[in-house]
C-alpha cells in the first residue's frame, strides 16, 4: 500500500469570469521512505498540489489518501484545526517574540498535546535531525537563511509525521546551503522512513530526490529518464503519444 495516492486529482479558481486550471486529473502514489520533488515554472500548480497533499485544501474531484485512508472521504471539506495526524508542514513563520529560543519555537506545535518538558525533549530530537541541534538556545535573528529554514523543518517532523511537506524548502538559499538542506532531507527519509515531498522551481536541486515530477498548467508529465539515480518526470513533446 502507497503512502501517499492522488488519484484523478482536479482543482480549478476563477479569477473573474476565466476559469484558471491549477491541477488536471493528477495521479501519483509515493512510498514510505520515498523523497520526492516537483518541479515547474511559477503557477504550475506546484503550492495547490501540496495543500491537497495536506489536506489543507480539497480537490474538486478526485481522491487524495494517506495510508489508504481518505482525507476528503465524500468530498467532505477540509478538517477543521490544521493538519491531519501523520502529516507534517513546513510554514514559514518566524516566532512571534523575538527573544524566543529555537527549542520553543520548534516545541510549540506539541504544546497542546504534551507537558512542556516533553516538547522540550522532543524538539530538541528535531532539531538534532535537521543537524541544528547546537542553535536551540539560539534567537531567530541571529540565524542564516538556511539555519532558519532547517529550523522550520524541525518544527514540521516534531510531531514525528509519517509524511512531510515543503513548499521550496530551497528558496532564498546559496548553492551550498540548498544542498545542506536537500541532502539533509534525503538522510532523514532513509533513516526515518518518513516520506517527502517538496517543490523546487528548477531541476539542479532535485537530483538529491528519488524521484522527480514535472508539474506543467496543472498536468503531471510521465516519466521519460533517469538522471543520477533520481526518477525524473519531463514533458512529453507535442508529437508524442499520450
Amino acid at each position: 500500500m502507497p503512502l501517499l495516492s492522488l488519484d484523478g486529482v482536479c482543482r480549478t479558481y476563477w479569477r473573474g469570469r476565466h476559469e484558471i486550471v491549477a491541477l488536471d486529473r493528477v495521479s501519483f502514489e509515493l512510498e514510505q521512505g520515498e523523497f520526492a520533488a516537483i518541479f515547474g515554472q511559477r503557477a504550475a500548480g506546484k503550492s495547490t498540489l501540496l495543500r491537497i497533499a495536506a489536506g489543507l485544501e480539497a480537490p474538486d474531484s478526485g481522491t487524495v489518501a494517506l495510508s489508504g485512508r481518505e482525507l476528503f472521504p465524500g468530498g467532505r471539506r477540509p478538517r477543521l484545526g490544521g493538519l491531519p495526524r501523520g502529516i507534517g508542514w513546513m510554514q514559514r513563520s518566524e516566532p512571534l517574540i523575538a527573544s524566543m529560543t529555537m527549542l520553543d519555537y520548534v516545541g510549540m506545535p506539541l504544546l497542546e498535546e504534551v507537558s512542556h518538558r516533553e516538547a522540550q525533549q522532543r524538539a530538541a530530537r528535531a532539531l538534532d535531525r535537521m543537524a541544528v541541534g547546537h542553535l536551540a538556545d539560539a534567537a531567530w535573528g541571529g540565524m542564516s537563511d538556511a539555519e532558519r529554514m532547517l529550523t522550520m523543518l524541525a518544527r514540521a517532523v516534531v510531531r514525528e509525521p509519517v509524511l512531510l511537506l515543503a513548499d521550496d524548502p530551497t528558496a532564498g538559499l546559496d548553492t551550498r546551503e540548498r544542498e545542506v538542506v536537500l541532502g539533509l532531507l534525503r538522510r532523514v527519509t532513509e533513516t526515518s522512513g518518513v516520506t517527502a515531498l517538496i517543490t523546487v522551481p528548477d531541476v539542479p536541486d532535485l537530483l538529491r530526490s528519488h524521484r522527480v515530477m514535472s508539474l506543467s498548467a496543472g498536468e503531471l508529465m510521465q516519466p521519460t529518464r533517469h538522471d543520477r539515480g533520481a526518477v525524473i518526470d519531463f514533458p512529453r513533446s507535442r508529437n508524442e503519444s499520450a
